[in-house]
């Protein structure tokens, strides 16, 4: 089980190469995975490869999946019956049997999860479980294409257009002559959407449901800023973010705030470190995203923001790098969630919750020693709940992470 980004498409006519869409629709995907697939159907059958890198795609064909993954067990092909099937899904662990159920029979399983599927006999796949935590849209170019991703940041990156998202207890069938979409739950009980898609998973440029990343991050963002509100605000000079999702978190808080903002964290290594599971990979990415500019930060007292808090390896090392290579006076740091205290049961890539520095250290004077900074501040679930209302969200949330 883990976090993975795909994106499928189909070409309901001759003459279309889907490998350079699936090139292109991958690179707006690498934030979600470290590993990268792709499959893709030509007239001779259905071909997988894994890649080197994103730009390696050299495969050609009329229909196809790529996707980005934290572990290689998210993509499999599989055989169901007289039919190959390749896949890639996110959420919880899913069997072979479990998929050929879905891809074959349309049935639903109790697990929660996306999947998408490629079949040897020309069906691309969707399935959104009923529990509806994570989002699956359905897109189109033109008459030409059909598109299936769990980011439309990665439909709208190869020029197509968003067109419904998925309901829960879905699985949408798209051949060359149908596209349809069956309902195998037709009751769904209390659907809760998953807030870490919208805090850090998403691109800001996605949509999570039809609803705006973008929008709910300012709205996080001007809650934050209304905790730091007071003595904090007073105590810095400016305000930096930690690249590349913590970036937006910042600019809004230093607007709301009326402090300066300055882009003085240079990213030259663009990974999720908190998706990567190796520490000693994980530390290092963070040095490649924390290049300081020195000159902008020396003496100064810094508040810096960040999406989130799972281990702390981030805000230690970034705080280390700015205190002894840039040589501020002071960091403050601004947490875009609420503490996050046990591990996702649903498949999100995170340490265990033993890890969880907020699982260890219950105070956070407790927390302000080990991360080596001047003062913590978070967003309350409350914020996070209204925050969501103001960006127009009215599902309910799935609060289990944050909640010991």
């Amino acid at each position: 089980m883990g976090t993975a980004g795909f994106l499928g498409v189909l070409s309901f006519h001759d003459g279309w190469d889907v490998g350079k869409v699936l090139k292109y629709g991958l690179l707006a995907l690498r934030h979600r995975g470290e590993t990268h697939w792709v499959s893709v159907l030509t007239n001779s059958g259905l071909a997988a490869k894994k890649l080197d890198e994103v730009g390696d795609i050299d495969v050609n064909g009329w229909a196809g999946i790529a996707c980005s993954t934290t572990d290689d067990s998210l993509f499999r092909v599989v055989k169901c019956g007289d039919v190959d099937v390749a896949y890639c899904y996110e959420g919880q662990g899913i069997s072979e049997g479990e998929v050929c159920d879905i891809v074959l029979n349309g049935r639903a399983i109790e697990k929660s999860l996306t999947l998408l599927a490629l079949t040897s006999n020309g069906r691309l796949v969707g399935y959104r479980s009923v529990d509806g935590r994570r989002t699956l849209a359905l897109g189109a170019y033109g008459f030409d294409l059909a598109y299936i991703s769990n980011e439309t940041a990665a439909i709208n990156a190869v020029g197509g257009a968003v067109r419904t998202f998925i309901r829960p207890g879905s699985v949408i069938d798209i051949s060359r002559y149908v596209v349809r979409e069956t309902r195998v739950v037709n009751h769904v009980e209390n659907p809760r959407l998953c807030p870490l898609e919208l805090i850090y998973l998403s691109r800001a440029d996605s949509e999570v449901n039809g609803y705006s990343v973008y929008a709910f991050r300012k709205a996080l963002a001007r809650r934050l800023a209304t905790r730091l509100r007071g003595k904090t605000a007073r105590d810095v000079d400016i305000v930096i973010g930690v690249p590349d999702t913590g970036i937006l978190y910042a600019l809004k808080v230093g607007e709301a705030l009326g402090k300066p903002v300055e882009l003085a964290l240079m990213n030259i290594e663009r990974r999720r470190s908190a998706l990567i599971d190796e520490a000693t990979m994980r530390q290092a990415t963070v040095h490649l995203k924390i290049t300081p500019v020195v000159k902008e930060l020396r003496g100064k007292r810094v508040l810096l923001i960040d999406d989130s808090l799972l281990s702390g390896l981030t805000i230690k090392e970034v705080s280390q790098v700015l205190r002894h290579r840039a040589g501020v006076k002071e960091v403050h740091v601004g947490i875009a969630s609420p503490r996050i205290t046990k591990s996702c049961p649903y498949g999100v890539t995170m340490p265990p919750t033993e890890m969880l520095l907020t699982r260890v250290f219950h105070i956070d004077e407790e927390l302000i020693k080990v991360l080596e900074v001047d003062s913590i501040t978070w967003v309350s679930i409350d914020d996070l709940v209204n925050a969501a209302r103001e960006a127009g969200i009215m599902e309910e949330l799935c609060l289990e992470c944050f909640l010991r």
